[in-house]
């Protein structure tokens, strides 16, 4: 798991279990323990993002950057400095960088920022090598590729909407959703790729079928107040279970300060 945070750094954590505890305390007990740390932005980060392969680490800012970070050059939390050479700066971008997410096959990144620009980069290269603007009212929060293969990018920001783009026709518009009546939070891909879930600050979590017609399967309602995030908990079994779209179901964060799990 890896976190971004307004202190200017990301953190990648594992989770490690002490078989040596007592059968009064329980076997196994879970303990979330840091692996390594960077720092190097000038601003707050927003978001964080880990690469397909599990080597790398992306991190984007208010500074008007986005940067990836090598997980094995990340400091250790026992006594290490943190780690501020980073493998790639990219800068092209004008105003504080939110959405971030790389492509199923690891080779490329895209961002998004608060002047509703929305780039595409080369990863082998380090270059920008598409930009759409005009993509939505307002910034841009999420970006998302689909799963498992890549060949469209959903986004979504201020003015409520997803939009999905078709990444084999140079961005084409596929659909325009009218999601949610606030700002959307979160956009997460089924591993699957057959539905795509979003959150918001009007209080819900939704699901949409990823067929032609974008179709609304499922809104969850039960947050007092706005929906942070929201994540897909389906395995490898459940994906390919057809009676259920989203698998082992989906969890939800809160302003309301409560983890909700949805099936």
């Amino acid at each position: 798991m890896a976190t971004a945070s307004i202190d200017l750094t990301a953190k990648l954590w594992t989770v490690k279990y002490n078989s040596n505890s007592s059968e009064e305390e329980g076997n196994n007990k879970a303990e979330i323990v840091e692996v390594a740390h960077w720092k190097g932005h000038a601003a707050r980060l927003a978001k964080v993002a880990i690469h397909p392969t599990g080597r790398y680490v992306g991190t984007t800012s208010f500074d008007t950057t986005w940067r990836l970070w090598d997980v094995e050059r990340g400091s250790s939390s026992v006594g290490g400095e943190t780690n501020e050479t980073e493998l790639l700066l990219q800068d092209g971008h004008d105003k504080a960088v939110f959405g971030i997410d790389f492509h199923p096959d690891g080779s490329l990144c895209a961002t998004s920022d608060f002047g509703g620009v929305v780039r595409l980069w080369d990863l082998r290269t380090s270059k920008s090598i598409h930009v759409m603007t005009g993509t939505h009212a307002g910034r841009v929060l999420c970006t998302q590729f689909a799963k498992p293969w890549g060949f469209q990018l959903a986004t979504a920001g201020d003015d409520g909407t997803i939009q999905i783009w078709d990444l084999r026709k140079h961005g084409k518009q596929l659909a325009s959703l009218p999601a949610h009546s606030r700002l959307v939070t979160q956009l997460e891909y089924c591993p699957n790729g057959e539905t795509l879930l979003s959150s918001s600050f009007d209080g819900t979590a939704k699901v949409w079928s990823t067929r032609a017609d974008y179709k609304l399967l499922n809104t969850f309602r039960g947050h007092e107040g706005k929906v942070l995030g929201v994540a897909s908990l389906m395995n490898d079994e459940a994906s390919t279970h057809k009676s259920n779209p989203y698998g082992g179901g989906i969890a939800t964060c809160g302003y309301d300060k409560t983890l909700k799990l949805w099936q």
